[in-house]
């Protein structure tokens, strides 16, 4: 017997369409994400625009907070945060409760290349959901976010557990 089994009920017919979907809307994003962030009319690179929106969530961090929260080497994280000093983003200042340690904080910059983004992002998904009445916008909306923060947690225990409970994995062996 393998471990995948087909669905047998409606729910389980359900969960494929989800995944499924989910599926086709990671590929489509991957083939926009470029296209989108050049339409906000920044130079800003993907994975900096990650690193900016991690600070701007956050809030001043040292660079292996930011690369843990980004699921980042910290020598990767290191490079582009050199980019964004350069680039006037980001500033390294010191850490109140550690005088030999550097925060990294955002700069006004930063926040004008943030809310361009967010406003090219927000009238691209307005344009996008005009047809939608708001009850069902709403309603798409709680589900999403119940989605997204449920996906989180799974894929963390996953990726967490997957090295120590998987044998075949273990063994250096797939079944």
């Amino acid at each position: 017997m393998t471990a995948h089994t087909e669905p047998t009920t409606v729910a389980g017919d359900d969960v494929v369409a989800v995944a499924e979907s989910v599926a086709r809307l990671v590929r489509a994003f991957g083939r926009n994400r470029a296209r989108m962030l050049a339409a906000a009319a920044h130079d800003v690179e993907w994975s900096a625009h990650l690193l900016l929106k991690c600070l701007a969530n956050e809030g001043p961090l040292r660079l292996s907070a930011v690369a843990e929260h980004v699921h980042a080497d910290p020598s990767t994280v290191s490079r582009q945060v050199a980019a964004l000093v350069r680039e006037g983003l980001v500033e390294r200042r010191a850490d109140p409760e550690d005088g030999r340690a550097t925060l990294l904080v955002l700069t006004e910059q930063a926040d004008v290349v943030l809310r361009a983004h967010d406003k090219t992002r927000n009238d691209y998904f307005a344009t996008m959901l005009a047809g939608w009445s708001e009850p069902e916008l709403r309603q798409f909306a709680g589900l999403m976010g119940r989605f997204t923060q449920d996906y989180e947690a799974a894929t963390t225990e996953w990726l967490s557990g997957r090295g120590r409970t998987d044998p075949a994995r273990q063994r250096g062996t797939t079944e």
